[in-house]
């Protein structure tokens, strides 16, 4: 096993592997992880088989393996070699990687929600929490409307700061690039709910092969006393419930935020989190 350079044909290779698989979503497409990193390399077997797209940096003048900001997991192409996988992964220095698939009861392992459905709306509805319904029935004020990105951003830094944990001014110019690109290829849009004409929340989402991804959502005071949050995402949910079959909350290891997503009728999954040497990445 190794790790080799990308070039142009491996990245075909792996472009042409990930398009054949439907269980491979939004983040891993390679025009996504571009936008999101700048510098990967390939993991292959002794055979020559691609398992893994890896991303790297430099960090104190070595070669870093650590997870990009906003990708939550990377996925092996091929799950049955996991384990050697691993072994390989664990022996290098500075590695911080989220593994999707299985997850050993002895590994560390990251947590996020995911709502499946098979019917309409109203089949998801019926999943609910009662606080999520009781909300719901007083925000009869609220309008959704579609919003740039830029008020979306602007909104939520007003509310959190311009810095929050690594949300610092390369991440959002990170995630403006991605927007940017995806909404090119309609996979990308950004919603406002709106009180009497003013914008009190704001969401980001994604979508792919049929799935959406909840990226990130924030509501200032007034958006609170309304359940505005709560009024876009069952908006989206009732926009896309014929057309898609997932909402990926792609987070959170919080466990108030977790709740928040639960009472959607969201289901835990798992993610495996592989170190190296070094415990200090």
């Amino acid at each position: 096993m190794r790790i080799v350079a990308e070039t142009t044909s491996l990245k075909r290779k792996y472009e042409q592997e990930v398009a054949l698989r439907p269980d491979f979503g939004f983040f891993d497409q390679i025009w996504v992880q571009d936008a999101l990193h700048d510098h990967w390399a390939y993991l292959q077997d002794a055979q020559g088989n691609v398992l893994l797209r890896l991303p790297f940096s430099k960090k104190f003048g070595v070669t870093a393996y650590l997870q990009p900001l906003f990708m939550r997991e990377l996925k092996l192409l091929h799950e049955d070699q996991k384990k050697d996988v691993l072994r390989f992964l664990q022996r290098k220095g500075l590695l911080h990687l989220n593994l999707a698939g299985s997850v050993p009861e002895d590994s560390n392992k990251g947590a996020y929600q995911i709502l499946k459905w098979e019917q309409g709306i109203d089949a998801i509805r019926s999943a609910y929490s009662a606080n999520i319904k009781r909300v719901l029935k007083k925000a009869t004020n609220l309008k959704l409307e579609t919003i740039s990105y830029q008020v979306f951003q602007d909104f939520f830094t007003a509310q959190k700061g311009e810095n929050l944990g690594n949300l610092n001014a390369a991440a959002w110019q990170r995630l403006s690039h991605l927007f940017a690109v995806a909404q090119e290829k309609d996979a990308a849009i950004c919603y406002g709910a709106f009180e009497q004409g003013s914008l009190v929340a704001v969401a980001l989402f994604f979508n792919w092969n049929n799935k959406l991804y909840f990226m990130k959502g924030t509501l200032n005071a007034a958006g609170k006393n309304s359940g505005a949050l709560m009024f876009i995402i069952d908006a989206v949910l009732e926009k896309s419930a014929t057309t898609h079959h997932s909402l990926d909350f792609i987070g959170s290891n919080q466990e108030n935020i977790a709740q928040f997503y639960r009472k959607f009728g969201a289901k835990d999954a798992y993610y495996q989190v592989v170190k190296g040497l070094l415990p200090f990445v």
